[in-house]
């Protein structure tokens, strides 16, 4: 695996880019998830790498899945959207 890192995505808010960070985890895909934060509190994007020579592998596995908004939400907090109780 190569040592250089390349932005594969930007998101407005965290919890898209955790919940698209976890689907490529649990295919074998490294990330790393930066916000620009220029002030405490105050996200202005949050933007996903994944190793450069592992890009062609997210592309292909994020095109294989269109995730609806629930299953993004599920990703990123484990919670079922309605649900009170987390699985």
């Amino acid at each position: 695996m190569s040592d250089t890192w390349q932005e594969f995505v930007s998101f407005s808010d965290a919890a898209s880019a955790e919940a698209v960070a976890g689907l490529l985890r649990s295919e074998g895909v490294p990330t790393q998830v930066i916000a620009d934060q220029p002030i405490p509190g105050l996200i202005q994007n949050v933007h996903l790498f994944v190793p450069s020579d592992l890009m062609h592998r997210a592309k292909w596995l994020t095109s294989q899945t269109q995730l609806t908004e629930a299953e993004l939400v599920y990703l990123a907090t484990g919670k079922l959207e309605g649900s009170e109780n987390p699985e």
